[in-house]
């Protein structure tokens, strides 16, 4: 987080994106006027609510320390980064996260690149994802050509039209794995240029015209199905693009067709096709090698669920305009994969195209509200990337930049989706909503504001799960949102929420009670009381008024 002081600014945050288990980890805190070096600072980590170690160092120290400042080696999971700096106005705390896991798919924060111009630095573009956690990236349109990938010049145009040089690309890839960020080539599974096409037309995807599928007149449609010979020739463009440098690859289609013929007339669906293609891209590339599939607007998630791709990754389109059909798309799919699979949405923010320069403050909302709904329901959201772009449609270069109005409070809340991964999309996290909230159920209660048990306007939305540490209650505002369209200016008069009283029906040994707004991302001890309840007593405890997001964690005590 940035703060500023008697016109001095202070940022901290960590050397890489994503750290591995017995790697050191190492913190930065930059300072706009290092005459400040005499300056004590106390560090200090948590897990979660608990506090792990406590350092302290002048202010030199750290900003002379080669590498960064070391904190020390950690376990595997998240963690936060609390710092105060004693200046002379008063004391001053900077935040910041960061995790220790084995791969990128137990905690996939997707970001973007699609600037690959030699001239443009990549210094800003590291820091930028150092800050906001993006561990795993996306490297869109960087290829020579759809059916020949790697560029075989220094310097080539894209189908597109864009002037883009090996160089440059290459010179990425280098920045992203050094702050610990594993960089996907972006690859259309069945894509050709009309040359390719033309030349190979029985390894083609026909209507039942006998016209060939493709998009934009410039890509067309090549069948992926077993034995065809486009699959063997792309498997084999795939691996140059591995051996050209990428960790993984991002497999893309276009969301049509749902099933086609093939050139002798015969037809096939696609569904089983990409799950085989996926399994057939393991096999040849193998299991070192990072996968993702793009699930057009979920589909067909019911065949490429158990396919050996690292995550489930979803485009979201109409009809799934509403925040609720963000909710049901990230938990239809977990329960798909029995969570053994992390889900991204791809949910593109059209109001940063049409609407931001007009509100910016009701742009930020709207993007702030789509990451929350996504990440409370259990997801990871494809947004940012660059050195602060956001995503506005389907083709990244016209990413547009960040607003001021956005950039702390979204990073305060990636702060939170990365020391608070466990409780939020962990495996044992269980979805347990609709029978605790709401109807007939009061295992949990909710006074001072209306509430339902999925995102709707008008209301808080109440969202409970069952983890291996603890109960979470996450509470979303909605309240004074007048429609429910997610990928919709909110323009509103904004409110933020009332003090809202909570009781939990308990039975179980408690410590404390903790509540975390999205805002802070830190957690502070809630005061608490037993109140006696419908059956027996219950937790209960007043969360502070909030804009956004808040949490509850009653973590599992040790004694009553």
């Amino acid at each position: 987080m940035i703060l500023l002081t008697a016109g001095i600014s202070f940022d901290l945050y960590p050397t890489k994106s994503q750290f591995r288990p017995g790697e050191r980890v190492q913190i930065l805190i930059v300072a706009s006027d290092d005459g400040k070096g005499e300056v004590p600072v106390e560090i200090r980590v948590f897990h979660h609510h608990r506090l792990l170690r406590t350092s302290t160092a002048r202010l030199r120290q750290i900003l002379d320390s080669v590498g960064g400042f070391d904190l020390g080696i950690f376990a595997e999971g998240g963690y936060r980064v609390v710092a105060n700096l004693e200046v002379d106005s008063g004391v001053i705390t900077l935040r910041t996260a960061f995790d220790v896991k084995e791969h990128w798919r137990e905690a996939p924060r997707y970001g973007f690149l699609c600037d690959f111009q030699p001239q443009n630095t990549y210094d800003e573009i590291q820091t930028f994802f150092r800050k906001f956690h993006l561990n795993v990236v996306q490297f869109y349109d960087w290829m020579e050509r759809h059916d020949a990938l790697v560029p075989k010049s220094p310097e080539f145009i894209d189908p597109m039209g864009r002037r883009l040089t090996a160089t440059g690309i290459l010179s990425r890839i280098q920045a992203m794995k050094e702050i610990g960020s594993a960089p996907m080539g972006y690859a259309a599974v069945y894509a050709s240029l009309s040359d390719y096409a033309v030349t190979h037309p029985e390894e083609g995807l026909y209507d039942n015209q006998g016209v060939q599928y493709s998009l934009i007149d410039i890509f067309y449609l090549m069948d992926i199905s077993e034995g065809s010979g486009w699959r063997s020739h792309i498997l084999e463009e795939f691996a140059r693009v591995i051996e050209f440098g990428f960790d993984g690859l991002h497999l893309d289609q276009y969301g049509y067709p749902k099933s086609a013929r093939r050139l002798d007339g015969s037809a096939l669906w696609l569904d089983n096709a990409y799950s085989s293609f996926i399994n057939a891209c393991r096999e040849r590339l193998g299991d070192g090698v990072g996968l993702i599939f793009n699930a057009v607007s979920g589909y067909p998630v019911h065949s490429v669920n158990t396919s050996a791709q690292d995550a489930i990754y979803v485009e979201v389109w109409p009809p799934m305009v509403r925040y609720r059909h963000l909710l049901e798309l990230v938990t239809r799919i977990r329960a798909s994969v029995a969570s053994r699979k992390q889900v991204i949405l791809a949910a593109y923010l059209k109001p940063f195209r049409e609407k931001k320069d007009a509100d910016p403050f009701a742009a930020a909302r709207s993007a702030l509200l789509v990451t929350a709904v996504i990440a409370a329901s259990g997801g990871y959201h494809l947004v940012l990337g660059e050195a602060g772009g956001i995503l506005t449609e389907a083709y990244y270069p016209d990413y547009v930049p960040m607003i001021s109005e956005l950039a702390e409070p979204l990073r305060a809340m990636y702060d939170m989706i990365t020391a608070d991964a466990d409780l939020l999309s962990a495996a044992d996290v269980v979805d347990v909503s609709w029978s605790f909230v709401g109807g007939i159920n009061d295992q949990v209660l909710i006074d001072g504001a209306a509430v339902s048990v999925e995102p709707e306007m008008g209301k808080v939305w109440v969202h409970v799960t069952t983890t291996r540490q603890g109960f979470v209650v996450h509470l979303v505002n909605l309240l004074w949102v007048e429609h429910e369209e997610w990928n919709s200016i909110h323009d509103e008069p904004f409110q933020a929420t009332p003090p809202l009283a909570v009781t939990i029906e308990w039975n179980h040994p408690v410590e404390d009670v903790w509540v975390q707004r999205a805002e802070e991302a830190i957690w502070r001890k809630a005061e608490w009381t037993w109140k006696p309840h419908v059956r027996g007593r219950g937790i209960y405890l007043t969360v502070p008024s909030f804009e956004v997001w808040s949490m509850v964690f009653v973590p599992y005590g040790k004694a009553d």
